[in-house]
């Protein structure tokens, strides 16, 4: 039986789903982290995408394998994929808006294009495909405008440590593509569960210790913000983050972070009824033209 999809048009509904779920995320990390501290939010989003990916696992008849070299990748892509950045963003955005979250974590596409060029031999890392992130990352500064970017570091030390702290996140993610381009051949959704566990057992002593969960109070909305976060944010991104990765590595999976912030921007147009821009739109063409840049050299790559 024929695939529906190609894997090249597999791999591009996969990079534009998942950063659809992880754009929007942004605001349910805000709701969440405002009643529940950052802490509580990562250990029951971490818990919950767990269970979900557990018990699809086993539902689905896959197995989790557990060699040494599988468990040390669970332990290492959990701690770089999910505790530590989770843990990180939810924590900065206690202090900084969900918008500037969203922006400073742009630069993780040109981190991961340099990595990958240094570590991962079979990357194509082309003239044109550099061009493609120079172009993005060009539309996102039009995007935010001169006066968000000049007004990065914030009104007070906190707010800069926290904008510093969603930094670390953004490369702690871009590690995490390269290593998990090295990841053990595993099923997709076995690498997805053991990772998300791996980052579990990390959050877990916080949980506990730290910040205790007994000492949280939840309302409707971050008891929903969380379950989504979960659900959507977490166990379904999961998966989508290691197919991605399987089927065309950790430079194309970095475009989404070209995605991301205009997704958050116009998911607060749509939802809060905020004001376009001239300058939204143009930095939208600018971050399509870059994505068609990049397509366009993909299918170059594929047909040489």
């Amino acid at each position: 039986m024929k695939p529906l999809f190609k894997p090249e048009l597999l791999s591009w509904l996969c990079l534009v789903t998942l950063a659809i779920v992880w754009g929007l995320n942004f605001i349910f990390i805000k709701i969440s982290v405002e009643d529940v501290g950052p802490t509580v939010n990562v250990f029951l989003r971490l818990l919950l995408g767990s269970a979900i990916l557990s018990i699809y696992l086993k539902s689905s008849k896959r197995s989790l394998p557990l060699k040494n070299k599988n468990i040390i990748f669970y332990l290492i892509v959990g701690l770089l994929g999910m505790a530590l950045p989770f843990f990180l963003i939810s924590s900065a955005e206690v202090h900084i808006d969900s918008g500037i979250a969203g922006l400073l974590m742009s630069p993780m596409p040109l981190l991961t294009l340099g990595l990958s060029a240094l570590f991962l031999k079979d990357e194509i890392i082309n003239k044109t495909k550099i061009l493609s992130f120079i172009v993005a990352f060009c539309g996102l500064i039009v995007l935010f405008g001169p006066e968000n970017i000049l007004s990065l570091g914030g009104e007070n030390r906190i707010q800069f440590y926290s904008q510093i702290i969603v930094f670390i996140a953004a490369c702690s993610y871009g590690t995490n593509a390269i290593i998990s381009k090295l990841a053990p051949k595993i099923d997709v959704v076995a690498m997805a569960t053991g990772a998300c566990v791996g980052g579990l057992i990390f959050i877990t002593p916080l949980a506990v210790f730290y910040d205790p969960i007994f000492a949280a109070t939840f309302t409707n909305e971050s008891i929903v913000a969380i379950i989504i976060q979960g659900v959507f944010g977490t166990a379904i991104a999961n998966i989508l983050f290691f197919k991605i990765i399987e089927l065309r590595g950790p430079v194309f999976l970095s475009l989404i972070n070209f995605m991301i912030p205009p997704i958050a921007f116009f998911s607060g147009v749509l939802f809060l009824n905020e004001t376009i821009k001239i300058n939204a739109l143009l930095a939208l063409l600018m971050i399509l033209l870059a994505l068609f840049i990049n397509y366009r050299s993909s299918k170059t790559n594929s047909t040489n």
